[in-house]
């Protein structure tokens, strides 16, 4: 069975919008910070992140929801200007019914 095409450039697109309005947490420990804070992020994790570090994010609570088919380590660190990046996290509602929106 095939799977779909992945195209992350819309989800890509709506967290370069997020950070450019300062809404978007970038990096492990901003992340965790924002979900210690009790802010309940929506967090986006890259698909090819290390398996340790992902079993450690999905025991985040609380948050809003996981993103964690979208988007390559290399995907995101280039698009936000990082050599390595494998997770950021959105807490603006408006953010968050968007990147849900895209499915």
């Amino acid at each position: 069975m095939d799977a779909a095409p992945r195209d992350p450039s819309r989800l890509l697109a709506l967290l370069g919008l997020a950070r450019r309005a300062n809404k978007l947490q970038v990096g492990w420990s901003a992340v965790e910070q924002a979900v210690h804070r009790n802010e309940r992020p929506l967090v986006i994790l890259a698909v090819d992140m290390g398996a340790g570090q992902r079993t450690r994010a999905l025991r985040w609570e609380p948050v809003r929801g996981f993103v964690a088919d979208q988007v390559t380590c290399d995907e995101l660190a280039t698009h936000l200007g990082r050599n390595k990046l494998s997770v950021v996290s959105v807490c603006d509602p408006g953010f968050v019914d968007g990147i849900r929106k895209l499915g």
